[in-house]
């Protein structure tokens, strides 16, 4: 027994250090983060979207979140309490608390509800996935949020703050579990798995396509040069840049009537195929970064569960001021999310590392963007390039017409 209690002797000091020492880095890299979140996502580029626009939300979420871990800081390091100072205290803190769990729960579930919907529905989507009604959304669901913590605070909380009897004990954990974990999580995985599977269908369907442009690109380039060289060596290069399969070897020799039958497949790409491209770029790359958030996020809601329910009916935990601050620990984790966003995006989205990188590059000009006079090109070597691509063009374009007529002539 005296060595059981030299070792908890032993060990607290060290775990109330270790959890300083986290506390304090969660505040220094995790305020640094989410500053630098809102400066990203407060980009035009971002902000337009919808799902910048949610994403932006959840910086300030996040923000509030690491405020609200500095009840552990205080427990640990002061040994005070703050939900045993008083009554009103308690319900204070228990209403916040559980409004940060909603927002972190359901902004990102409306990330990934909005993702799902623009790719689904991209036409539909323009009017449904707005910043306007997802910001009515976002506040009317904390609004019902709030109602239900206040209820649940001054009608199920007594003065040591412990619920009254055992409804409301089950009613917390029933309304906890289902609302602010289970089905948030059921419509994150839903949404990134339909969201998946069409992405990569596109993605598929968008190479098809290219390759078929790149082939009739060719033969009608093939078709135009006919004059100058045979029909073996034609045919020969335009398979081989187009790398499409071998069964237009038998085809009859390209000329100008493959043009003029098929003219929608000898013009370029038009704006609206470039658009249609970058569309599917930005899709993928929100994927991307609405996937890093998945699997922390589900396993910090488990990992978090599992220790409140120990904590609360453990009689070991209830004993072991050691088991205690494990307890702690395992809170943090749920806080270690909002400090660290900001840097996996950065180290795992390209287009989240871009943006960042363009705001801050704007930032060092103060704000002030290039300035384009009137009349004249954005820069000198953007403007000599301009000229030398006009007197290569005329020349081009005189020399053509001579090299007819000597031929002509010739003839």
């Amino acid at each position: 027994m005296n060595n059981t209690t030299t070792a908890v002797i032993i060990h607290i000091p060290s775990l109330r250090v270790l959890i300083a020492m986290i506390c304090v880095a969660l505040y220094i890299f995790g305020y640094t983060g989410c500053f630098l979140s809102i400066v990203t996502f407060s980009s035009k580029k971002l902000r337009s979207h919808s799902t910048g626009f949610l994403f932006l939300i959840m910086a300030f979420v996040d923000i509030f979140n690491l405020f609200a871990s500095l009840q552990y800081f205080l427990e640990v390091i002061y040994h005070i309490n703050v939900f045993t100072l008083s009554i009103h205290w308690c319900r204070f803190f228990t209403i916040c608390n559980y409004e940060l769990y909603f927002g972190f729960s359901w902004i990102f579930a409306f990330i990934s509800l909005d993702r799902w919907m623009k790719v689904e529905w991209p036409t539909k989507s323009q009017t449904l996935c707005t910043r306007t009604r997802f910001l009515y959304l976002c506040l009317i669901g904390l609004l019902l949020s709030l109602i239900q913590n206040v209820v649940y605070a001054f009608l199920c909380l007594n003065d040591k703050c412990r619920q009254k009897t055992l409804t409301c004990e089950i009613f917390i954990h029933v309304v906890y579990i289902s609302l602010y974990m289970v089905i948030p999580i059921v419509i994150i995985l839903l949404s990134i798995s339909r969201t998946c599977l069409i992405t990569l269908h596109i993605k598929k369907r968008f190479r098809s396509s290219n390759q078929s442009n790149a082939f009739a690109k060719n033969l009608c380039i093939a078709s135009q040069n006919n004059r100058h060289s045979t029909f073996e060596s034609t045919i020969t290069s335009a398979i081989q840049t187009s790398r499409t399969s071998s069964s237009y070897v038998g085809s009859s020799a390209p000329n100008g009537e493959y043009c003029k039958l098929n003219p929608t497949q000898c013009r370029p790409l038009t704006r609206m195929t470039t658009i249609r491209r970058r569309r599917a770029g930005l899709d993928t790359q929100m994927i991307i970064l609405i996937s890093i958030n998945v699997a922390p996020f589900i396993l910090v809601h488990i990992i978090t569960e599992i220790a409140y329910l120990f904590e609360s009916y453990s009689s070991f935990v209830a004993g072991s001021p050691v088991a205690q601050l494990f307890i702690i620990l395992i809170y943090l984790s749920w806080y270690l999310i909002s400090a660290t966003r900001f840097y996996t995006n950065c180290l795992l989205s390209r287009i989240y590392r871009e943006e960042f990188l363009s705001r801050i590059a704007m930032l060092r000009n103060r704000c002030k963007p290039p300035i384009v006079l009137v009349g004249q090109g954005r820069s000198p070597r953007h403007s000599t390039r301009t000229q030398i691509r006009r007197i290569v063009n005329g020349v081009e374009n005189t020399l053509i017409p001579t090299m007819d007529m000597k031929s002509i002539t010739m003839t």
